[in-house]
């Protein structure tokens, strides 16, 4: 009697708290895609169409901001559900959406890899950086990774399927299983493992590089206060970018890490053993998932907070489309004299 009221309390714990998040993703998901594609619209439109274009670096980050909003569309169509428009539970659309997630979340963070990389070589030979951080290399490595991404994830296609019993999208195809269980541990790895241990690795380089450097510009500071000369200025201007790109793959990492902890432990469980699922483990995967949607969705933010650059163009970006707006007719009216003014020079 005493363990099946303690099993009862506990799934009525679970229900309660399973209901918590339910809630939380009801009301959270169409803000964070709302203001996450908004914000990454933003994004391409500074990365691309200003100054910043002539940056290796604006070239990762907007193609960033591309996958990212592929992968918040496939958020949102999945959150339709909860509103009882679901597109995504179909035939056809089952198929189309787990391969856009597939692609989108492998792209992401293969490109947050290559420009914390790309960091990396800038911080550590900065006089070479000229020669290998170059825009047409960047946008050489973002072809080759999204080249990549439509081959490996392609066969998610294959694999998906409506399942009969319960109306679900995922993996429910039997003539594919013995193939399904493996793609989706490689792609653990693949998506997950490889490019989160780089991203630790080098974003501690890169931690130690600019510690360097504020020690060695302190130090001159102090010895030019001493001796009452000026100041040295910033012998490295990209610091402040590299500051900026540390932060995003930082946040990216640990909004990321939970999900690929839980998902190695729910695979493990998987290959291990087919009992269904502990509560704990439902709970703490919904709970990651949700830190795992946001982290396509906030980059904008981290812009406007640690990018000075980036600020700068947004300001000039929409100050000069309101200052054209509301000139726009006076600047018809003078263009429309000096057209007038050179044909009656051109008369006489």
């Amino acid at each position: 009697m005493i363990a099946e009221s303690n099993s009862t309390i506990a799934n009525e714990f679970f229900y309660e708290i399973n209901g918590f998040f339910q809630d939380i993703q009801r009301y959270y998901t169409p803000i964070l895609v709302f203001l996450g594609l908004l914000g990454n619209c933003i994004s391409v439109f500074v990365f691309f169409g200003t100054k910043l274009r002539y940056s290796s670096s604006s070239i990762y980050l907007g193609a960033l901001a591309i996958s990212d909003s592929g992968f918040l569309m496939t958020v949102f169509v999945s959150w339709l559900k909860m509103v009882h428009m679901d597109l995504f539970n179909r035939q056809g659309f089952c198929q189309f959406f787990i391969y856009l997630a597939s692609l989108c979340s492998f792209l992401s963070v293969w490109f947050v890899v290559a420009f914390t990389v790309e960091r990396y070589v800038a911080v550590r030979w900065p006089l070479r950086r000229q020669f290998w951080c170059t825009v047409a290399r960047a946008k050489m490595i973002v072809i080759g990774f999204t080249t990549l991404a439509v081959l490996l994830t392609s066969p998610v296609v294959v694999f998906s399927k409506i399942s009969e019993n319960s109306t679900d999208c995922g993996y429910f195809d039997k003539e594919w299983e013995s193939w399904a269980v493996p793609y989706n541990i490689i792609d653990t790895v693949v998506t997950f493992a490889v490019p989160l241990t780089i991203i630790v690795i080098f974003n501690t380089l890169i931690a130690r590089n600019i510690y360097k450097l504020d020690h060695i510009r302190r130090t001159l500071t102090i010895e030019s206060d001493v001796s009452n000369e000026r100041a040295p200025r910033d012998r490295m201007p990209q610091t402040k970018v590299t500051k900026m790109l540390l932060l995003v793959s930082s946040a990216f990492f640990c909004l990321n890490m939970p999900a690929f902890v839980f998902r190695v432990i729910a695979v493990d469980n998987n290959v291990h053993d087919n009992s269904r699922s502990v509560m704990w483990l439902i709970l703490a995967q919904q709970m990651s998932q949700l830190l795992f949607d946001t982290s396509f969705g906030i980059n904008f933010i981290l812009y406007c907070v640690s990018g000075q650059n980036f600020r700068r163009e947004i300001v000039h970006m929409f100050t000069k489309c309101s200052s054209t707006r509301r000139n726009g007719p006076l600047v018809q009216m003078a263009n429309h004299g000096k057209q007038c003014g050179r044909h009656l020079i051109t008369q006489l």
